[in-house]
């Protein structure tokens, strides 16, 4: 190919990739001029916690589904609509200025550091929607522990309010036993008056049976000893009567005061089995807590060096190919000279 060939298709070439270049360059400013204003604000929350240790490959599965919850719930729609309603609720002042606000999570490599980054064309109105989100979704995950712990502890404290009730009952019983004069002690002072009294004519009573067996039936003595005799035994009659008029209610007594120590000890034992329960959930290893609350939102001023060599490059390769192409369907090469017919 001569060289008178060579230069204008290099022309060419080179026109058209300095003109793709120019028209790349002008549209990569004006992407990046034409965008409206971004402000950014920063928060960060840190997560912990300590979940199935015992098994350390079911712990990092754990904790890789605990971290991305956390995360897709900070972006979920309906953590940025509980937000929009707090910031209504506290800051009416705001209405003017509500706007979208695009919240994007990132965890911080090798940590449980969470950074939720929102966007917004607003300064203010985006540092406080932040603010709401955290807020909201501490009380989200509070929330969720209650309602966890509430399931948990329902059926305990059923069984508790049930033993509580039967204590109740044992105790108001026993209370009116007692009124009934049941168990005092003037009364068991009088039974025991009555229990010695009893052994005593009893073993008169037996003595008497003695002496009388050993009389003859004509004995003269023996019939002042057998009326005192019978005098003796009506009166054991008289006390066992009495004693017996006292010994179910005493035995009713003694069956409520049992009652009411089994009531109050199986009580005890499931309130403190609903205190220890209450205690795990309050300790529970796993927490999310505000690290840093929402920074002032700044400017996002993007970095247009780039996009504009991106966009220069392009166009001038771009520019360069129509180039070559045309260069090749205008300027062609001559035919090559043809020999002449042979002499016959």
């Amino acid at each position: 190919m001569s060289s008178s060939r060579i230069l204008p298709r290099l022309i060419i070439i080179l026109g058209f990739a300095a003109i793709g270049a120019s028209i790349g360059t002008g549209l990569q400013a004006l992407r990046t001029t034409g965008r409206p204003q971004e402000f950014r604000s920063l928060a960060k929350l840190v997560a912990g916690g300590q979940l199935a240790l015992n098994d350390s490959i079911n712990w990092r599965d754990q904790q890789q589904d605990f971290y991305g919850t956390i995360i897709e719930t900070l972006e979920s729609a309906e953590m940025s609509r509980r937000a929009l309603e707090r910031v209504r609720a506290l800051n009416p002042d705001l209405k003017d200025k509500e706007c979208d606000v695009a919240i994007r999570v990132a965890q911080t490599k090798g940590s449980a550091i969470f950074n939720i980054l929102a966007t917004g064309p607003e300064p203010k109105y985006t540092r406080i929607f932040l603010d709401a989100l955290l807020d909201e979704f501490i009380a989200f995950r509070q929330n969720i522990r209650e309602q966890a712990q509430g399931k948990v502890l329902q059926q305990f404290l059923q069984e508790v309010v049930t033993k509580q009730k039967s204590m109740e009952d044992s105790t108001e019983k026993l209370e009116k036993a007692r009124a009934r004069g049941v168990g005092t002690l003037s009364v068991r002072s009088d039974q025991e008056r009555l229990v010695l009294r009893l052994n005593n004519q009893r073993n008169q009573r037996d003595d008497l049976r003695l002496k009388i067996k050993s009389m003859t039936n004509d004995d003269a003595a023996r019939g002042p000893l057998q009326t005192q005799l019978e005098a003796i035994e009506e009166e054991i009659q008289n006390i066992e009567k009495d004693l017996a008029r006292w010994e179910a209610p005493l035995a009713e007594l003694k069956m409520l005061q049992e009652k009411l120590e089994n009531d109050k000890l199986a009580y005890e034992k499931l309130f403190e089995q609903v205190e220890r329960i209450q205690s795990a959930f309050n300790s529970q290893s796993d927490y999310v807590a505000i690290q840093e609350r929402a920074t002032p939102a700044s400017e996002n001023v993007e970095n247009w060096v780039l996009p504009v060599v991106v966009g220069a490059g392009g166009g001038g390769l771009l520019g360069g190919l129509i180039g070559l192409v045309l260069s090749l369907l205008l300027i062609r090469s001559p035919k090559p000279p043809q020999m002449p017919a042979a002499v016959s």
